[in-house]
């Protein structure tokens, strides 16, 4: 995760987004009249703050039976590990919409930049009537596997999102499209004598073209996604980045009570730079 990129406090997380070339320019000679025409060649995206809570709620009978020399476990630093676990295990879900971190103001998830969603809004720019804010880059559109995962597919769908010398550099998949992928492998695995690298490659991920592959558990079914992280990161609010609220207790229930809270959104600033293979029969 990058730090917090931002240094005040904007209602929205804004950037400008070149979507054409400035056709003014190029070759002359001498006194020429030159081209100066004015080309409107930027659009403003926005996407908006999302906020998460995570509350930290102990009974303060069960603090008074783990204190002193007695005490079995640090009963707090328990809470906030758990706490923080199920605060990132929302986060995880909401990343791939998986319910209930599926809502209206939950983030803005890699099935809405990257997935299924070719021709809505994203960052209030249509995709309906601007191709080239789709993902999928020259395709303008998501790759359609013809059955069980195979190298050719994943490679026009990689192809998709190549340009110059930007690639894919992150593919998500199941777990069981990971398994199709090491299967693939296997039968074209060579060992080299550097043994370290090819038992890295095989015990922690996988390696296609440039890009590393891996697995999430809450990644869309049948689907491979193809990422360009240099254009997509999450962007936290520099104020609100994992707060943790002192622990304070009501006046009416023995408890103490405390709160993680988090502002952020995920950020995309070229979805053509990214793409989905989708309908992977064995993935």
């Amino acid at each position: 995760m990058r730090p917090p990129e931002n240094r005040t406090e904007p209602p929205a997380i804004s950037w400008p987004v070149v979507y054409q070339e400035e056709t003014a320019g190029g070759a002359y000679w001498g006194t020429q009249i030159l081209d100066t025409t004015v080309t409107d060649s930027i659009q403003p995206a926005e996407v908006q703050w999302r906020f998460y809570n995570q509350p930290i709620t102990i009974p303060y009978s069960d603090v008074l039976l783990n204190r002193g020399p007695g005490a079995v476990v640090d009963l707090v630093k328990a809470k906030e590990e758990t706490a923080m676990g199920s605060l990132l295990q929302k986060l995880a879900r909401a990343l791939f919409d998986t319910a209930p971190q599926n809502t209206s103001i939950d983030i803005d998830s890699l099935v809405d930049i990257v997935g299924t969603d070719t021709t809505g809004t994203y960052a209030g720019i249509s995709r309906a009537s601007n191709t080239w804010w789709r993902p999928g880059g020259a395709n303008a559109a998501n790759r359609t596997a013809s059955g069980n995962l195979n190298l050719t597919d994943m490679q026009t769908a990689y192809g998709d999102v190549t340009f110059g010398n930007e690639e894919p550099d992150t593919i998500l998949a199941t777990q069981a499209g990971f398994n199709a992928y090491w299967g693939l492998l296997v039968g074209n695995l060579r060992y080299i004598r550097d043994e370290d690298t090819t038992r890295a490659g095989f015990k922690r991920h996988l390696m296609f073209n440039n890009a590393v592959v891996l697995h999430d558990t809450f990644m869309t079914s049948q689907s491979m996604y193809f990422l360009n992280m240099k254009y997509l990161y999450p962007c936290f609010h520099q104020d609100d980045y994992f707060v943790v609220d002192p622990f304070i207790r009501p006046s009416n229930q023995r408890i103490l009570s405390s709160f993680i809270w988090v502002t952020l959104n995920l950020k995309c600033l070229a979805p053509r730079m990214q793409q989905e293979l989708q309908t992977i029969t064995n993935g």
